[in-house]
């Protein structure tokens, strides 16, 4: 058995069988191919976790994601198809496309992300004036993020309707555990909690009563990979956590608008800029229902600090290691030694340093 992070995961560059279909991340990372039987596989554990949802033969379902176009969607689709009435997939930015799309499939459960729950149930008293109930939605399952404090409890009162959760782990984008309405479930026995500072599997029930654990992936629909243990850098919350499954990231990947934000390859992008000697990523959700993110970099020249060319070389970067936009501000920081690590801000208290894990 070997136990892997993201960044190691790369390097060792896991065997892909005759007509794999490759999961990358963005920028890419970890390369990850899944065969025919794979792809099967995976798509079983896929449905288990739905079905412990509770979907029925006479829904209809709505998939409303970060990455509508992406494999992990089309996976989740293909697997809810079986058990449901009709599967349609749309995108979750865009609320007023949503709305559209609600009201002219008529679905009786939407996926989508916390926030995006969050946005568009706001949106639609203030900017629609649409009543939540008059969509006719009857479950809405949430996941990809950690969720705010009493959401579930209020997009149940609202729209009127049951809220189930899933867990997505970060290297395939599968739902391999679920929540509805009792403790969380892993999927085949793809899912359980590791101490965070050894590799050692402390518990395999997802509510153990134990500290501080790391959640780890066991990815068996993975013939390449299905002896080894993949690090998440995500902790485990509270059993009964608003949050959901995990309420925390460590290391070298930060949650952001329900995508993954590689720091190492943020920091490879702006050490090609010259005259950037510091850099800090803050984040803050506050009162609001998404997540805002700024990157604050500082320059060895005053010169620089309002010069065009380097704020859009500073744009670019972002571009170039980061799936989702960030603003930039730039500021006078004086010279240091060496390339500049960058640091995160997080004041929505998600993130933190993992002394002996590079998640």
């Amino acid at each position: 058995m070997q136990w892997h992070t993201r960044r190691d995961l790369l390097a060792a560059r896991p065997s892909a069988p005759a007509g794999s279909i490759l999961f990358a991340g963005e920028p890419t990372e970890a390369v990850i191919g899944l065969g025919p039987q794979d792809w099967d596989a995976a798509e079983a554990i896929a449905r288990e976790a739905l079905m412990g949802c509770e979907l029925g033969a006479r829904d209809r379902v709505l998939i409303a994601m970060e990455q509508p176009a992406s494999l992990s969607v089309a996976l989740l689709a293909r697997a809810a198809a079986p058990l449901v009435q009709s599967v349609a997939v749309t995108g979750a930015r865009g609320r007023m496309r949503l709305l559209a799309a609600i009201r002219s499939l008529k679905p009786t459960v939407l996926i989508t992300t916390p926030c995006g729950a969050a946005d568009f149930l706001a949106r639609l008293y203030m900017e629609f004036n649409v009543d939540p109930v008059e969509l006719g939605l009857e479950r809405i399952v949430i996941g990809g993020e950690v969720a705010t404090a009493g959401l579930r409890k209020r997009l149940a009162r609202e729209f009127e309707a049951e809220v189930a959760e899933l867990y997505f782990d970060p290297f395939f984008g599968l739902p391999l555990a679920w929540r509805c309405g009792g403790p969380w479930e892993a999927a085949g026995g793809t899912v359980a909690l590791a101490a965070p500072d050894r590799d050692e599997i402390v518990a395999e029930d997802l509510a153990a009563d134990i500290g501080d654990a790391e959640i780890v992936v066991r990815p068996t629909f993975c013939a390449a990979l299905k002896d080894d243990v993949l690090r998440t850098g995500t902790l485990r919350a509270a059993p009964k956590s608003d949050a959901g499954l995990f309420d925390r990231t460590l290391g070298d990947h930060v949650l952001l608008r329900g995508r993954w934000v590689s720091l190492d390859a943020l920091r490879r992008q702006l050490a090609l800029i010259d005259g950037v000697s510091a850099w800090t990523l803050e984040i803050d959700r506050g009162d609001r229902t998404l997540d805002a993110a700024t990157l604050k970099v500082g320059f060895n020249r005053e010169t620089l600090v309002k010069n065009p060319m380097w704020l859009s070389r500073v744009e670019q970067a972002i571009a170039a290691a980061c799936p989702v936009s960030i603003a930039v501000e730039t500021s006078f920081a004086g010279e240091i030694e060496g390339k500049p690590r960058g640091a995160v801000d997080d004041l929505r208290g998600h993130h933190g340093d993992a002394p002996g894990i590079a998640a």
